[in-house]
């Protein structure tokens, strides 16, 4: 499969008056499969519908949607995309969306109800459509997952969730700042990968 960048995320923070992020959106894709990794979040619809319109994209072709987890910044814009089978963690399911706060836990419940009629859960090891490897990462969320990927235009290729957001995040990850296992994971794909795509930065190419 071909991987296409469609939109980077990032995050915008303004204390007592805005918090915002939205992650970034990928697409793998082939003659039967066009995969959707983390749809974002509303605040990036505008950007994400002109997006699609350059490609001549319409959401009804979407036929997947791979998460790394049930955030809202990164699923929330799954309800858009009608047609496609939603792939996440099985953990997901066992979270008192309902509980948590007044607006966000009604947004999290709405987003569940739409989502768990049409999951496919996943787990730690699983191979997806002959390219995908999924690596549980439980250190963000209980279902985070991180993807390491074969594409046919650039290479191997980690997804490495909010378990590693930004190039600074990496960065001290190389410079031995992080030594916990999430520095281990982190290290260990980079050495494997030829992109890094973070969930708010720009994708990061590694120079070998």
């Amino acid at each position: 499969m071909k991987l296409d960048v469609i939109l980077p995320g990032s995050t915008i923070w303004i204390p007592e008056r805005v918090q915002g992020s939205y992650s970034t959106v990928a697409m793998l894709y082939d003659e039967s499969h066009k995969i959707l990794i983390d749809p974002s979040h509303e605040g990036s619809m505008r950007f994400l519908e002109e997006q699609f319109n350059e490609r001549n994209l319409k959401p009804e072709e979407i036929t997947e949607v791979l998460l790394t987890h049930f955030h809202l910044d990164h699923a929330a814009n799954s309800k858009f995309f009608k047609n496609a089978s939603v792939y996440v963690h099985e953990k997901y399911r066992n979270k008192p969306y309902s509980n948590f706060g007044i607006f966000s836990g009604q947004a999290y419940q709405e987003m569940y109800d739409q989502v768990s009629k049409r999951d496919i859960l996943i787990k730690d090891g699983d191979r997806l459509f002959d390219c995908i490897d999924v690596i549980y990462t439980p250190y963000h969320s209980s279902e985070h997952c991180s993807f390491f990927v074969e594409t046919d235009n650039m290479g191997k290729v980690f997804f490495p969730g909010d378990i590693c957001m930004t190039r600074i995040e990496l960065y001290d990850v190389l410079r031995g700042l992080r030594t916990d296992k999430v520095a281990e994971i982190v290290k260990e794909y980079y050495d494997k990968s030829d992109y890094i795509i973070f969930t708010h930065d720009s994708p990061y190419r590694i120079d070998k």
